[in-house]
């Protein structure tokens, strides 16, 4: 019943089929330099090709323009006329000009639309550049935001949480790249959208797909000319976005950027759900995990040989290692210790979950860094969303209710986080990465660079181990796979950012140069920040790790090589 009603959108709705290609065009006329669209709307090719030659094998993204069907005929044929007025214009030129960039209004049509460029002027390390904002479909806004100095390429940013906001259209500027973003069709951080069924299709990918599109169309009408490589990246949901392009829209994207991607919502819900019952009735405080953070480390650090404030591997920091039972308080003391209802909460965070034949249904987190910020972010009482009294794991019952709102039967307060997950599948579907198939977005040379922090609360690091072992299979070895899609864990680092760790690291060059130069990244460099002494460490290619050599600084990233473990 939930399967039915939210998936039948993205079966019916025009150019959003999986296996719709936007690509499919024709020729209007013999020399007329045009091309015409699967709805027949002319797209001007003025200007021709001005990047590389197209290669042999690589599919180019693509960009596709549609007019609703329900729209009044006379409407249509309005919108058309002007279109056509538009798009037969000469493409602007590439030294903009304030009114160059006021001019993009122009890309205005049924499905479109674009508010006049805004220029804006140089500030803190952030060039010059051609700012566009609009709307496509009615409620998705987009922004775009346009260099001076291109370089050819596109890197769109998806954004984490519950969306309803425009992300990061900055930071690569000044590297040349023309940036695009999108808030996914709603405004703010309620969850209403989930009790929408095609507010929630927007949320979950189509959104994303559609702003890329309309992102397209304003970058190569504003430059003249095609994009040369278009990238995605985004962390968290914004991870889920950015692999779900390559998973529903291999088409859209050269390369992805995917860190800490939240997916496998039949694990994430039901574990979040166990553990809030959990912290109601013991609850784990700010002591508690200082306490805890600083007993895993004492007990650990030294496992990889360098005692440095980071579990480098903590699949090694086990339970016969890391005794939880030496934290119990005595019974004439509750201070620097956990009362045995603490236990039982600090030992459902640790361990996996398994059902009656001894399956992994929901891995725990890795010791380590419990003391960082992500447990207290997500276990502890916060005014987020007027809600003072309720926490982020508090949340996940009201997250479930809105997901299974067209099931009568069911009950999140007897809802069973172990026999009852399945229950979910049909709900979860659109928000979720459900295949390990990327075939076409391998097809197409596209390259997905994972990253995932070893002491993420939310989203365990062993999911995304997982994800990998998935990949390999569905594509015929780890040799093949590593072609195309390359998993980095971050030893300390939380969710997305921060932790003990050095989790600074810049994976959009490594990702640049496998994209166009086929130089397949091994190691990538991170930092800590913080004061002196600097604190550098290689992140390797999974299922490497880094290793120290025994000489130099063992906080300098060139004494430590990437090894199998």
């Amino acid at each position: 019943m939930v399967a039915e009603r939210l998936l039948r959108p993205q079966v019916h709705e025009p150019g959003l089929a999986r296996g719709h290609d936007h690509r499919q065009r024709r020729r209007d006329r013999p020399g007329s330099g045009r091309l015409r669209t699967h709805r027949g709307v002319r797209l001007d090719r003025q200007g021709g090709r001005h990047g590389r030659a197209h290669r042999p094998g690589r599919r180019r993204s693509v960009t596709s323009t549609h007019l609703r069907t329900g729209a009044p005929m006379t409407t249509r044929r309005l919108a058309l006329a002007l279109l056509l007025l538009v798009v037969a214009a000469p493409p602007l030129a590439a030294n903009d000009t304030d009114r160059d960039c006021r001019g993009l209004v122009g890309l205005t049509d049924l499905d479109h639309a674009v508010e006049p460029g805004l220029r804006v002027a140089a500030s803190k390390g952030v060039p010059a550049h051609c700012r566009v904002r609009g709307v496509v479909n009615r409620a998705i806004r987009f922004e775009v935001t346009l260099p001076d100095d291109w370089n050819g390429r596109m890197m769109f940013s998806t954004v984490g949480g519950a969306a309803g906001f425009i992300g990061d259209t900055t930071s690569l500027l000044g590297r040349g790249f023309a940036m695009a973003s999108t808030d996914t069709g709603h405004e703010g951080q309620d969850r209403d959208y989930v009790r929408q069924p095609e507010a929630l299709l927007d949320y979950a990918y189509r959104g994303v797909h559609l702003a890329t599109a309309a992102a397209k169309r304003v970058i190569q009408r504003y430059y003249g000319r095609e994009i040369d490589y278009s990238y995605v990246k985004g962390c968290s949901n914004g991870g889920r976005a950015a692999m779900l392009e390559a998973t529903r829209f291999p088409d859209d994207y050269d390369g992805v950027l995917a860190g800490a991607p939240a997916f496998r919502f039949q694990e994430f819900v039901p574990w979040m759900i166990g553990g809030a019952r959990l912290q109601a009735k013991h609850p784990l405080t700010a002591e508690s995990f200082q306490l805890l953070g600083k007993a895993s480390r004492e007990a650990c650090d030294a496992l990889d040989g360098v005692e440095d404030g980071v579990i480098d591997d903590p699949t090694k920091c086990t339970a016969d290692v890391f005794d939880l039972n030496a934290l119990q308080c005595p019974p004439d003391s509750t201070r620097n210790c956990l009362t045995a209802g603490q236990l039982q909460t600090a030992r459902y965070m640790y361990a996996d979950v398994v059902d009656a034949d001894g399956n992994v249904l929901s891995p725990g987190v890795p010791p380590g860094a419990e003391d960082a910020g992500d447990w207290a972010t997500w276990m502890l009482p916060t005014a987020r969303r007027g809600a003072p009294d309720q926490s982020l794991i508090d949340g996940m019952d009201v997250l479930l209710e809105a997901l299974m709102r067209f099931e009568p039967d069911f009950d999140v307060e007897t809802f069973d986080p172990v026999a009852d997950r399945d229950l979910l599948a049909a709900a979860t579907a659109p928000l979720d990465v459900l295949t390990a198939d990327l075939s076409a977005f391998r097809a197409r040379g596209g390259k997905l660079l994972m990253y995932q922090g070893w002491n993420d609360y939310p989203l365990r690091p062993q999911r995304a181990i997982d994800y990998v072992r998935d990949v390999e299979k569905a594509s015929g070895g780890a040799g093949e796979a590593a072609d195309f899609f390359r998993l980095f864990m971050v030893p300390g680092m939380i969710h997305c950012s921060r932790g003990p760790g050095a989790w600074v690291a810049d994976y959009v060059d490594p990702l640049v140069a496998w994209t166009e130069k086929g130089i397949a990244p091994e190691r990538i460099e991170a930092s800590r920040p913080g004061p002196e002494p600097e604190f550098t460490r290689p992140l390797c290619a999974w299922p490497e790790a880094a290793r120290y050599s025994g000489e130099g600084d063992v906080n300098d990233a060139a004494n430590w090589s990437c090894v199998l473990p």
